[in-house]
């Protein structure tokens, strides 16, 4: 035979959530975020549907403050780089500021 078994939930605007045990689940009804505790904060679970929520512990697993698949992006080796040149032929340019001589401080602050 099935056991039943009610589980509640805190629920409450987010700002008086308060800290929630750990393993106990909290909703709040004003912005529709779902949290579970830690003893010593709160994680956020979900948040409500809505166009631009990203979540750090979905896109920043490892917490080091960098979105997963850009890090993954830094590590692509030049080989790996599709669409790139062959060559990277010079474009004619001059450097005005080097025949006026030295720059003074005044034109180095835009003076």
């Amino acid at each position: 035979m099935a056991l039943k078994t009610l589980i509640q939930i805190r629920r409450g605007l987010e700002s008086a959530l308060g800290t929630l045990a750990a393993g106990e689940l909290g909703y709040c009804t004003d912005t529709g975020k779902l949290y579970i505790g830690n003893g010593s904060s709160n994680l956020l679970l979900v948040a409500a549907q809505s166009t631009g929520d990203m979540l750090k512990s979905i896109y920043d697993t490892n917490n080091n403050g960098k979105v997963d698949y850009a890090q993954a992006a830094d590590s692509v080796p030049w080989s790996g780089v599709d669409g790139k040149p062959s060559v990277f032929p010079p474009a004619a340019h001059t450097h005005e500021y080097m025949s006026k001589g030295p720059l003074t401080w005044n034109q180095l602050k835009g003076v």
